[in-house]
């Protein structure tokens, strides 16, 4: 009970201090002429609080027209669009990481240094880059083959999903690989590992049935920072891939209430998920101690 209360407390605090960050441009508008209007700000926060309790009287004007729409049910669709990809990839890039995590601890530690230094330096590429060279390669491929194997843009009647998913994850498998090495190696080097090598099991029995379950653990709990990386990724990628989504959405409105909305679309999912997570896994250790 009282880590649920924990987890309450946590939230209605992340919640305040959303509102207040939304009503901020609000705040800074006038520092131009060396002044900030706190009246004003603390009306924005007042009408984001409203908005927050009467989002069915909202509305959004489409870019580069005239006319309002509700914004929901129209704003669920970007939201959903944007999850879809931030979990999918954020899902891949977490498989893929622990994959190639088991596969470089089959070899020796001279050979796994070599194998660190190419991901460490892939990790050093722009996120730009690979978003381009992804679509180019798309190109070539539909050049040289007349098939177009993945969509390169989002368009109206179609949706960009499979590669805007795969270059989404690109950056962040390579972030969790080091996380993932690092809790593995740690791990290996504990008394458990020694006893299960004295019984005879072998390499791969041990790193997937024994050091994976407790290297998971940290891996899990270290995870945050590559999806705040994620994140910041997602407006470039949406920008160059035509996604409608929840950043572009963002990018298309000042106005403080409707920009509050967006962010909590995003962080809401994320808190969740994170919360649920750190509650299944502190009851079967402590953020990393052996099971």
């Amino acid at each position: 009970m009282k880590v649920l209360g924990g987890f309450i407390l946590k939230f209605l605090l992340s919640i305040t201090g959303i509102i207040f960050i939304g009503g901020m441009p609000v705040l800074l508008s006038g520092i131009g002429e060396r002044e900030l209007r706190i009246r004003e700000y603390w009306q924005s926060i007042k009408e984001i609080i409203y908005a927050l309790f009467h989002t069915g009287d909202l509305t959004y004007k489409v870019i580069g027209g005239q006319k309002e729409r509700d914004l929901f049910p129209y704003l669920w669709e970007p939201i959903m669009y944007s999850l879809i990809i931030l979990f999918a990839a954020f899902l891949l890039a977490s498989f893929l990481s622990i994959l190639l995590t088991i596969f470089t601890m089959l070899f020796s530690q001279k050979n796994r240094n070599r194998i660190k230094f190419i991901f460490y330096l892939i990790e050093a590429m722009p996120d730009v880059l690979v978003i381009l060279l992804s679509q180019l390669f798309v190109l070539y491929l539909y050049k040289q083959t007349g098939i177009l194997f993945f969509e390169i843009a989002s368009i109206a009647t179609e949706k960009a999903y499979l590669l805007p998913i795969l270059v989404l994850a690109a950056l962040p498998t390579v972030q969790l690989f080091r996380i993932c090495i690092l809790s593995f190696e740690n791990e290996e080097r504990k008394d458990y590992v020694t006893l299960a090598q004295s019984i005879g099991l072998g390499k791969l029995v041990i790193l997937t049935f024994h050091i994976l379950r407790n290297a998971i653990i940290s891996v899990f709990f270290q995870s945050k920072k590559t999806v705040w990386f994620m994140l910041s990724n997602l407006f470039v990628l949406e920008l160059l891939f035509n996604i409608a989504g929840i950043t572009r959405f963002l990018k298309s409105t000042l106005q403080p209430k409707m920009f509050t909305i967006a962010i909590l679309s995003i962080f809401i999912p994320l808190f969740v998920f994170y919360s649920v997570g750190e509650m299944v896994l502190s009851r079967k250790a402590n953020k990393g101690e052996e099971i």
